[in-house]
Formats: C-alpha cells, sequence, structure tokens
C-alpha cells in the first residue's frame, strides 16, 4: 500500500489488535489471489511474455478494503475505530492526506453506530486537523467545534489541548495571529497540566512560528529550542523535521543564510526518512528561498521547481503558492518579468482563495518589486500599499517598516 514503509507501517497498527497469524493469514491470500490471476491473465493472452503476466498484482485500495474488512469480522467496534485512526494517522504522516480524511471519517461512523463519544470527538478532532492542512477552514472549524463541544462534556483536557492547538493553527494559517496566539498558548498550559510532553513541544512550536511573524527571531528560537527538547524525549522524528525547518526560517529572517541553510539540510534529512512528502518539499522549497538570497539561481531554480512537483501530492496549496511566489522572484531577477507576473500573480490568486493575510502581503510586497523593475512607479507603490495594509493586519511590524520604507523612496522619486 503506496510504499513498504506505510504498508510496515499500516500492518503494525492492525498487529496490534489482530492476532499476528490472522494478518499473515490475509497476506498469505493476497499473494495466492495475485498468483491466480496472474494464471487466468497468462492462460487468456496466448503469447503474454514472463514479464507481462508478473505485472498483476492487487491494488492498494483492495488491499486496504480487504484488510479492513478483516478488522471488521475480528474485533469489537472500539477496536476497529482505534485501527482506522491508527490508518488514517500513518497516511496523514506520509502526506497522503485524502486517505488520511477517508480513514477519519470511517471511524467517525463506527464510532457514531457504536455511541462511543470518545472516538467520535477524535475522529472529529484528526479530520479537522487534515481539513486544516488543505485550508478548508470552514470545515476545519466545524468538525473541531464538534469535537470541542464532546470531549468538553467528557472533561477530557488533554484531547482539549489538542483542539485549541489545530484552532490556534487555522487562525495562524489565515493570518490573524493575536488570535492564534491565545489559542497556543491555552493549548500549552493544558498540555503541561496533563504532561503531554510531545504536544507541549507542538504547541510550543507554533509559538515560536508566531514571535518569528511578529519579527521577534529571538523569541521564536528560544521556544524553539524548548521544543526540541521534548520532541527529542519522545523520538518523534517528524516534528523535530519541521521543527528544524522553522528554525530555518528564523535564522533566514535574521539573514543568517548559513546557519538556516543548516537547518533546512536537516528538515529533509529528517522528512526523507520517514518519507513525508510534504516536509521535503518544504524543505526543499526554503532550501530554494536560501540559494535565491545566495543569488544562485540555476540552484534556486531547480530546487523550486522539485518542491512544486511534491505539494499537490500533500494537498498543500498555501506552500504551493508559495513556492510561485519564489519562482517568481528567480524569473524577475533572470529579466523574464512577464513570466514572473504570472507566478506572483499565481501566488496572490492562491493566497486570497485561502485568506492568508500574511502571505497576502508578501505576494503583493514582491509584485511591488517587480513593478520597479518594469519602471512602474505608480503600480509599485499601489502594491506596496497593499502589502503593507495586510502586514498591519496580521501585526508583522518589521514587514511593515520595510514596505514604508520602499513607498517613501518611490514618493521621494516622483516629487
Amino acid at each position: 500500500m503506496t510504499s513498504e514503509i506505510v504498508t510496515e507501517q499500516i500492518l503494525n497498527v492492525v498487529k496490534t489488535y489482530c492476532q499476528p497469524d490472522v494478518v499473515t493469514g490475509l497476506m498469505t491470500d493476497f499473494r495466492r489471489s495475485e498468483a491466480l490471476e496472474r494464471t487466468i491473465s497468462t492462460e487468456r493472452r496466448v503469447g503474454a511474455t514472463r514479464r507481462q503476466s508478473r505485472a498483476i498484482s492487487l491494488g492498494e485500495q483492495e488491499k486496504l478494503d480487504r484488510l479492513i474488512t478483516l478488522c471488521h469480522s475480528r474485533l469489537p467496534a472500539d477496536d476497529v475505530c482505534e485501527v482506522l485512526l491508527g490508518i488514517g494517522d500513518v497516511f496523514k504522516v506520509h502526506g497522503e492526506i485524502n486517505r488520511a480524511e477517508e480513514m477519519y471519517t470511517l471511524a467517525l461512523h463506527r464510532g457514531e453506530e457504536s455511541g462511543k463519544k470518545g472516538f467520535v470527538a477524535e475522529a472529529y478532532l484528526r479530520r479537522g486537523e487534515v481539513y486544516s492542512r488543505r485550508a478548508q477552514w470552514k470545515q476545519s472549524n466545524a468538525d473541531l467545534g464538534r469535537s470541542r463541544a464532546i470531549f468538553s462534556e467528557l472533561k477530557h483536557h488533554d484531547a482539549l489541548g489538542r483542539v485549541e492547538n489545530v484552532l490556534g493553527t487555522n487562525y495562524a494559517e489565515q493570518g490573524k495571529i493575536t488570535k492564534a496566539a491565545g489559542f497556543f498558548a491555552r493549548a500549552l498550559t493544558l498540555f503541561e497540566r496533563t504532561r503531554q510532553t510531545q504536544m507541549a513541544g507542538v504547541a510550543l512550536m507554533n509559538l515560536g512560528i508566531v514571535c518569528n511573524i511578529l519579527g521577534d527571531s529571538d523569541s521564536a528560537l528560544a521556544h524553539y529550542k524548548r521544543a526540541q527538547a521534548c520532541f527529542e524525549e519522545v523520538g518523534d522524528r517528524n516534528r523535530l523535521a519541521e521543527l528544524h525547518h522553522n528554525t530555518g526560517m528564523s535564522y533566514l529572517s535574521k539573514h543568517l543564510l548559513n546557519d538556516a541553510l543548516r537547518e533546512f539540510n536537516t528538515s529533509h534529512s529528517l522528512s526523507s526518512s520517514t518519507q513525508n512528502a510534504q516536509l521535503m518539499a518544504m524543505a526543499g522549497l526554503a532550501k530554494a528561498n536560501v540559494y535565491y538570497q545566495l543569488h544562485d539561481l540555476p540552484m534556486a531554480m531547480k530546487l523550486v521547481n522539485r518542491a512544486i512537483d511534491l505539494f499537490p501530492k500533500s494537498l498543500d496549496r498555501l506552500s504551493l503558492a508559495d513556492a510561485y511566489k519564489v519562482k517568481g522572484m528567480i524569473h524577475r531577477d533572470m529579466k523574464s518579468l512577464d513570466a514572473a507576473a504570472s507566478y506572483l500573480q499565481t501566488s496572490l490568486r492562491i493566497n486570497i482563495e485561502l485568506n492568508n493575510h500574511l502571505n497576502i502581503a508578501e505576494s503583493y510586497f514582491e509584485i511591488g518589486l517587480l513593478e520597479i523593475k518594469r519602471k512602474c512607479t505608480a503600480e509599485a507603490i499601489q502594491a506596496f500599499q497593499k502589502a503593507m495594509a495586510a502586514f498591519k493586519k496580521v501585526g508583522a511590524q518589521e514587514d511593515v517598516k520595510k514596505t514604508q520604507d520602499q513607498i517613501t523612496a518611490l514618493e521621494g522619486k516622483t516629487r
């Protein structure tokens, strides 16, 4: 199913609840079915080559469906819910967001059928996180609201912390930074109260991201250092990959390019070891940004194109928009101004669709620099004014100052 690592991890989830010999029996049945179908295919196609006959195998979805059927027939309802949630987590970790959503929805239905409120709330929470990753804010907030209501009724404070954390992520991704910080702070309090080391690290990392957006990169790095200790304690390589990426972004903000590149390389190495396509793409895009600032445009273009190939697989539209922005910047420096305008406008359009004010501001800022190259002063000032309004909305004061400086310089030339 998808890859050997994913297959192994899914089977390990199932083996936690089913007897190992039951799963082994099903895998043996898979091989027998494949052998039978190869035989039938060879008989029907006289002259088929050995290679053609061996090409037949059961599809990934077919195997997964039969595995789930096995769980339904052999396990109590609670265990079936646990298995479905676990399989969804495997898909989510490896960036297969659509398949993760499918598993969480199945767990939700199973929990509702059995009247298990805890499983229903958990399924809503995890599906809400999937919607968050796809920038489907309305659907995410709806699922999270349902989850929050049930967990509050059940007094599950640890789970409530996770709900608060994802809600904070939703607001942060939309550029509502101050509101997001409140959710992350409440999540951290709940995680520390319930001694959830891993999730406390997540909340600390998110608070670091907020600090970085607000221009306080030193506080961001302090939060990341605390978060790193949490993730190392539990051995969470995916979170460590994410953390190193965010640490690199803070160094990038401080223009410490070598330090940033080191962090992005670490992030890429860790995410490659877990085959997390989304984090691999994010690390590659971040490295492209570094090489752009080092004026190595060929390497920057190579890395951004790799990222663009990977982002659709994880349905990460926000990062794809960011990749288009970087590619537009590269084309702008290569004096390919029409292509640059197309990429930057595409980035702007997607960010507007996803209601991300910070990314909208960044796209407008880069468009302003493009209009300067085109010697279109009025259009440049207009773009910078729109950028500044969006930067103000999210509280990015350093970016507000940088944008105002551009406007002041342009207005001075027109007097």
